[in-house]
């Protein structure tokens, strides 16, 4: 299973960067004005197509092999609190890492702002949340689960990381999508990290509702910050950081004890540990990586770096 998915996902990014960029090609050319709603929908359905031809070809039984379970109602609700628990951790890498990385997501979620929330809301934290945890918490994450949950957890991680294709988003994708696949481990049920990735996911645009109905504006904010000399900008960002820090190791340790409620809630208490233990037994006759997924690695970690200094240098002319 583990070399099967690893060619997948090499197709799959491979089609992924292919179809995002004739997708922009025709609509460049043709000159169509796509609302920003509609690039939302195709991005999703360029990734959904591979993904659809995999089951298709491997005749997967989405239902058999995937845990789409009924969730217990307080599975549900600790689920939502689990995501919501992220938060400050994905902040907190989002700031590091942009003092190597370009943040892409400002200028998406800022074109967001244009429609009703319900909108939103749906074009961010429901469709993106269904679509990519069928792939990664479902395809992938359970084609490397039976050489074992932390390393299929891990991988599946990485993988969802690197499919953003840029360092700063791979970074705290990495890190929620590890979270994410142990917490589909611990509940049996692929709804639970649905609804903890709608959780992450509706944090910028309702917070920018909330500032909205609050009669702040953002962008003036954004221009006062920008004046400030480099100096205290980067006085400013350090405390950012250490107060971030320090708020993200709480959440983080609020979440795995969350993680430890569900656990023993669904009867896998010790289970992760036990798998941990014999991380390094080889199960299956597999290994974990490929040729094929060592190619598409470093030819993806080569276009992030490539694309970061383009930008970089972009952004000094």
């Amino acid at each position: 299973m583990c070399k099967r998915i690893n060619i997948f996902f090499a197709c799959f990014l491979a089609f992924y960067v292919a179809g995002s960029m004739a997708a922009g090609l025709v609509i460049g050319t043709t000159g169509i004005d796509l609302p920003y709603w509609g690039q939302c929908l195709i991005s999703q359905a360029i990734l959904l197509i591979p993904a659809f031809i995999y089951v298709f070809i491997n005749k997967i039984n989405i239902y058999k092999c995937i845990p789409y379970r009924k969730i217990k109602p307080l599975d549900a609700f600790l689920s939502l609190v689990f995501g919501y628990t992220l938060i400050p951790v994905v902040l907190f890498i989002n700031v590091l890492t942009q003092f190597i990385s370009t943040n892409y997501m400002n200028d998406a979620v800022s074109d967001l702002t244009s429609y009703p929330f319900i909108i939103q809301i749906i074009l961010l934290a429901v469709i993106p949340p269904v679509v990519e945890e069928f792939i990664f918490r479902g395809l992938i994450y359970h084609s490397y689960r039976k050489n074992g949950i932390c390393g299929a957890a891990l991988l599946s991680g990485l993988l969802f990381g690197v499919t953003h294709l840029n360092i700063n988003q791979l970074c705290y994708a990495f890190v929620i999508g590890v979270m994410f696949a142990f917490l589909v481990e611990v509940t049996g049920s692929m709804w639970s990290s649905m609804i903890a990735h709608f959780a992450v996911n509706t944090y910028s645009i309702t917070v920018m509702k909330i500032l909205s109905l609050a009669g702040v504006d953002v962008n003036a904010m954004a221009g006062q910050t920008q004046q400030l000399s480099s100096g205290s900008m980067f006085i400013a960002t350090i405390i950012q950081v250490i107060v971030l820090g320090a708020i993200a190791m709480g959440f983080l340790a609020l979440s795995i004890l969350i993680l430890n409620k569900l656990a023993e809630r669904n009867g896998k208490a010790g289970f992760i540990r036990r798998d941990f233990e014999l991380r390094h037994v080889r199960r299956n006759g597999e290994k974990f990586v490929t040729i094929p997924l060592i190619i598409t690695l470093v030819l993806a970690f080569g276009y992030m770096i490539f694309t970061e200094i383009i930008t970089r240098l972009t952004m000094m002319v």
